[in-house]
């Protein structure tokens, strides 16, 4: 059972005392009972007025404490909740602070690398006019330098490249600063190739670089057909020293570049070396295991640059 509400209990007083003043008044007047024991009468129903009255009071406090108390649960918990979703999202946000510093801090160590190599590269040569760009489709400066080393050194006559383009130009200033040796570079769209021939036309180096046009043909290495470059663009190509494959695009198909090596060792020097660029993606790392696989003859040196380079050397009988 529900007890009654302070206001309801002080009504209920208020009409008590009034009954028994009532009553006292009536035995008074028919002198049923004696003036004193009317005043007693009227006394006692003061103090149970004055009683109920404290007790209503008492009431309402204690209900207000309540209201008051369930209101500050309430509030302590929203403020944890709050400070929990606050926790929670300052969490969430250090560990997006940290993975943007460590991706920063990879970004511009790999930035600041390309650019050290930049600077190596253009120390090495005398451009007759602007460069070309590296990186994205191009190599990176990483790699290139690596290469131009190995071409400063080792000094090869023929160089011969699948894919045409900035680094035509790069190792066409190399050889030409020899003054031995030439480079052939396959190319498969002849709106590409032409492009290549007029970039090297600018920089003066057509006389040590012959871009050729080689539309990609079904070639069949055991496993099934998959377009290369046209054979006869390499029928007259011996004593191959060092081999940049950059290409056919590996748009064409996961082992689009496979059929290099197969097809270009046997044309190849003692001691040439067979370079593979973009290991970095899946399908030319697959064809860097492959070559590896079939050829245990060759040695494979891993180099960790921007897009990935596996150099394979055919070592010296």
């Amino acid at each position: 059972m529900l007890a009654p509400s302070p206001r309801r209990l002080t009504y209920l007083g208020l009409i008590g005392v009034g009954v028994v003043l009532a009553g006292a008044t009536a035995l008074l007047v028919t002198k049923v009972v004696t003036a004193a024991v009317a005043v007693a009468a009227v006394l006692g129903a003061a103090v149970l007025g004055a009683v109920i009255t404290l007790l209503s009071a008492i009431v309402r406090l204690d209900h207000r404490l309540a209201r008051l108390a369930k209101r500050a649960d309430r509030q302590a918990h929203d403020e944890q909740a709050r400070a929990a979703a606050v926790g929670a999202a300052l969490e969430r946000l250090d560990a997006h602070v940290s993975r943007a510093r460590e991706w920063v801090s990879r970004d511009v160590f790999a930035a600041y690398r390309q650019l050290e190599a930049v600077v190596d590269l253009r120390a090495l040569i005398r451009p007759r006019a602007p460069m070309p760009p590296l990186r994205g489709w191009a190599l990176s400066p990483d790699a290139l330098r690596l290469i131009m080393h190995e071409v400063l050194a080792r000094q090869p006559q023929l160089i011969v490249e699948c894919g045409s383009g900035s680094s035509s130009v790069w190792l066409g200033y190399t050889t030409q600063q020899l003054g031995t040796g030439r480079i052939v570079s396959l190319e498969h769209d002849e709106r590409y190739a032409d492009l290549s021939r007029d970039l090297l036309q600018a920089h003066g180096l057509d006389d040590v670089v012959e871009v050729r046009h080689a539309p990609l043909v079904p070639w069949d290495g055991g496993t099934g057909p998959q377009p290369w470059y046209d054979l006869r663009a390499i029928q007259d190509l011996e004593k191959i020293g060092l081999v940049l494959v950059d290409g056919p695009p590996g748009t064409l198909g996961e082992a689009a570049r496979y059929p290099a090596l197969p097809l270009l060792l046997p044309k190849c020097a003692d001691g040439a070396l067979i370079l593979l660029d973009d290991v970095i993606r899946t399908q030319e790392s697959a064809v860097s295991d492959r070559w590896l696989a079939e050829h245990p003859e060759l040695h494979r040196t891993v180099h960790e640059f921007e897009k990935g380079l596996h150099v394979f050397e055919r070592a010296t009988p």
